[in-house]
């Protein structure tokens, strides 16, 4: 007789042997195969260092093994196609970060060429040259004792620490001219490190309507441009004109916060999509502030990245118009790797996503027909912030300087003689007056001379205002030579007053003599 206990012990072991069995088996092949992938990978990396190995001992000309590495490297980011991939060096490693921090570069001055010289069109807020007391509206005349020349471009280079002929970090001194008594004075100005403000302008452009540019989005930016804008309500705006023309991004967390500021508490902002298309958790609003203020915002062709995605973001939620031209299109997120103290590896890692999902393509083409980026729901075919200080286009070099001669003359002339620039259309409609009589006497067509005319009055304006420091009524007489920032406060504030032509009574008349401009104008 057979009892149940001598056959339950066999059918309980024939499952969990079959069982221990295929387990057994499918850890050997998943060994196998992990292990056969580590052999690839070190055959791959042997044949790497095989090939480096061969050219360094066997090539004609060849290089350290470190640059062999290095070149190495570099041709592997190329093969990538991704044009944001580089491998940096300490020195570059260092810029890029203070980049994205907000490290100011140089001494903080922006110049261009004037009839007489190198002039300061701005002072950077914070920056070594404001310390020492420079003011927009000087000249330039001498760096340590060598002539500044007329090159703009080359006297930046020097004065700001980027020429390679100098050294970055070593204290100058500037000969400035110094209107309006046409002083001449000498600053030191000491190299230090500060911090470049995000936010570059801010005031009132009309009564009601604030304007606030972002120019760059590094550490800290969305708190600059809450400040920014706190201080514009505070003294009475109503709406908004946020100008984001020129900001080529940077932090894209400090993007999203930005945007944030304007939009519904939760709201989506953007969304990361990493590489083989998995989406991370959306980005959302945190700290709302002004959800139902009026604004618009201003875009050009070098609006990208961190920028794109305030701009997307307030459209896509409908909170602002885009008025410009069609946006850079960098839909893309990059993040840097140290390889060793020496290298490091900056990769694209990830695209962002609009709030309706979209991703940015690279803009290409030109006004109606450009595709990418963000195509503003006002179009124009210009967008790109203007020098009110240029001559209008099609100008011949000797025509603009004559005209900048006359202006700056007059200008000078109505500081010595204590001429107040506020209101802005009295000192207007008084420069106006006086340089209808100062016109060249060969400019004999009504158009070119009215043209004449306008253009010298506008010079006149930006010199005294600037030698004034008068930045609000600049920005608000600038608003005229702007059709983007018109355009703007047109959409937010439509019929909203801005710095008006008066014609006013004629001044007493001044002799060119006394203007110094006999041998100028003829």
């Amino acid at each position: 007789m057979v009892s149940f206990r001598s056959f339950a012990r066999p059918r309980v072991l024939a499952p969990l042997t079959a069982v221990a069995v295929a387990a057994a088996f499918a850890g050997g092949r998943w060994y196998e195969r992990v292990d056969t992938e580590r052999r690839d990978e070190w055959a791959d990396a042997k044949l790497l260092s095989t090939a480096i190995d061969s050219v360094r001992a066997n090539a004609l000309d060849s290089l350290p093994s470190e640059e062999l590495i290095r070149r190495a490297v570099s041709g592997m980011l190329r093969e990538l196609q991704d044009p944001y991939a580089a491998l940096l060096r300490p020195d570059g490693f260092e810029k890029y970060r203070g980049t994205l921090k907000g490290d100011g570069q140089g001494l903080g001055l922006t110049l261009r060429r004037e009839p007489r010289g190198i002039g300061v069109a701005r002072v950077a807020p914070g920056s070594p040259a404001e310390a020492a007391g420079i003011r927009a509206g000087d000249r330039i005349l001498a760096e340590n004792g060598v002539a500044m020349g007329d090159d703009a471009r080359r006297a930046s280079a020097r004065t700001n620490g980027n020429d390679s002929t100098r050294a970055a970090n070593a204290d100058v001194v500037l000969t400035l001219w110094r209107a309006p008594m046409e002083d001449t004075v000498q600053l030191s100005v000491k190299r230090t490190k500060w911090h470049l403000p995000a936010v570059s302008d801010q005031g009132l452009i009309a009564d009601s309507v604030g304007y606030v540019r972002l120019a760059t989005i590094s550490a800290r930016s969305s708190h600059e441009l809450e400040r920014a804008v706190e201080g514009v309500i505070q003294r009475g705006a109503k709406a908004l004109v946020l100008d984001l023309r020129g900001n080529t991004g940077g932090l894209f967390e400090e993007g999203v916060r930005a945007a944030g500021l304007f939009l519904p508490r939760g709201a989506v902002v953007a969304s990361l999509v990493g590489r083989g298309g998995t989406n991370t958790e959306p980005y959302r609003t945190r700290d709302s502030r002004w959800s139902t203020l009026p604004l618009t915002v201003l875009v050009d062709a070098r609006t990208a990245s961190a920028a794109e995605v305030i701009a997307a973001a307030l459209r896509d939620h409908g909170r602002a118009l885009l008025v410009g031209t069609p946006t850079y299109g960098k839909g893309l997120v990059q993040r840097v790797v140290r390889l060793s103290p020496d290298l490091s590896l900056r990769l694209t890692t990830a695209r962002w996503l609009t709030p309706r999902g979209v991703s940015l393509a690279r803009r290409a083409g030109k006004g109606a027909a450009a595709h990418g980026g963000l195509l503003p729901d006002v179009l124009l075919d210009e967008a790109s912030r203007r020098d009110p200080y240029s001559v209008p286009d099609g100008w011949s070099a000797p025509a603009g300087r004559a005209v900048a001669l006359v202006a700056d003359s007059l200008a000078m002339h109505a500081l010595r003689e204590g001429w107040a620039v506020r209101p802005l259309p009295l000192l207007e409609g008084r420069l106006r007056t006086l340089l209808a009589q100062l016109a060249p006497a060969t400019e004999r067509d009504p158009l070119r001379r009215a043209e004449w005319v306008t253009t010298a009055t506008r010079l006149a304006m930006v010199r005294m205002l600037e030698v004034e420091r008068e930045s609000e009524a600049l920005l608000r007489y600038a608003v005229r030579e702007d059709a983007a920032l018109r355009a703007g406060l047109d959409v937010v504030a439509p019929g909203a007053e801005v710095a008006q032509l008066h014609p006013e009574p004629l001044p007493p008349l001044l002799s060119r003599r006394a203007l110094g401009l006999r041998s100028l104008v003829r």
